[in-house]
């Protein structure tokens, strides 16, 4: 009678051998990690941290003196001036952002609802063929058209709209925003797509069978399911947006952003101590936006379809 009964018992499965808390188990997972931990340790956490305690080395005779000090913090980062630009790139980020998120969201719409999804998908590649080429050339491409002589101030004196060229195309926010939004747009449009694309058609046939308009489907439905990827567009065009150099260094007609107080700070003497603390608490700008952001919208929708 034992006998039979050790011999109904169930034998462990293979997937029973390498689940659970197991010390293989652990061991393969811990392996499977190593990797990306490694990598993420010597390419980001190790980066940092040196930036980090350079924030607080001090500095004298163009020379990086080993001594704890918080002046790059006191007579850097809290001065009125620097809290000035901050102010200006979190603004012109958020700026910059909701523009891109007006323009990126209709057009991702329309590949979406309007167009077959491999058509939609190669209209979206297209997108990304700018960026075959340098960020500069990217930028320094507006001026033979937004300048004086440029291509649109030759067309609005030729059909009579003005009489002089239009000063305020290039050099000013406008000419800014416009290259933002030329760079930028495809990290705002790819994920709105991604996420529209995930959305049961079941779903938009009920809304209409319960006699829901298209204004009605769209606010109820539509919009509440693609907010992952609007989301991460966002997330993509802030980052992007106030970590830029080359766009508010050649467009914005001198207007300074935290990035060139950076670059200043580098190009003043090698000033490293200055710089690292305006880089970290950029940083920080950076991580409690995504904090903010997060808190609002489960961005891991996206990636479960």
């Amino acid at each position: 009678m034992s006998t039979e009964t050790e011999g109904n018992e169930p034998k462990p499965t293979k997937e029973s051998a390498f689940s659970g808390n197991s010390l293989f188990g652990l061991r393969e997972s811990h392996l499977l990690s190593a990797p990306t931990v490694a990598w993420f340790s010597l390419f980001l956490i190790v980066p940092l941290l040196v930036v980090l305690v350079y924030s607080f080395m001090s500095y004298a005779n163009f020379n990086v003196i080993f001594e704890f000090t918080l002046d790059p913090w006191t007579g850097t980062v809290f001065s009125e001036t620097v809290i000035r630009v901050f102010g200006r790139t979190i603004l012109l980020g958020i700026v910059v952002t909701a523009i891109t998120l007006v323009f990126a969201y209709p057009l991702a719409y329309f590949l979406r609802f309007y167009v077959g999804e491999v058509m939609g998908i190669i209209l979206l590649l297209f997108l990304v063929i700018p960026f075959w080429t340098s960020e500069l050339i990217r930028t320094l491409g507006w001026f033979p058209i937004l300048g004086a002589n440029g291509a649109v101030n030759y067309v609005l004196i030729g059909i009579g709209i003005t009489s002089e060229p239009v000063r305020w195309l290039l050099f000013t926010p406008f000419s800014q925003a416009v290259g933002y939004l030329q760079n930028f747009i495809v990290f705002m449009a790819a994920p709105i797509y991604i996420s529209l694309a995930q959305i049961d058609k079941d779903l938009l046939d009920a809304s209409n069978t319960l006699r829901g308009g298209p204004i009605e489907t769209f606010r109820n439905v539509t919009l509440p399911l693609s907010l992952p990827g609007v989301a991460i567009g966002c997330l993509f065009v802030f980052v992007l947006t106030v970590g830029n150099l080359t766009i508010p260094q050649f467009l914005s007609g001198g207007d300074r952003t935290v990035t060139m107080l950076i670059l200043e700070e580098v190009g003043r003497g090698l000033h490293y101590p200055n710089a690292s603390a305006i880089s970290i608490a950029l940083l920080l700008v950076v991580f409690s936006f995504v904090f903010v952001l997060i808190k609002f919208v489960d961005i891991t929708d996206i990636a479960q379809g």
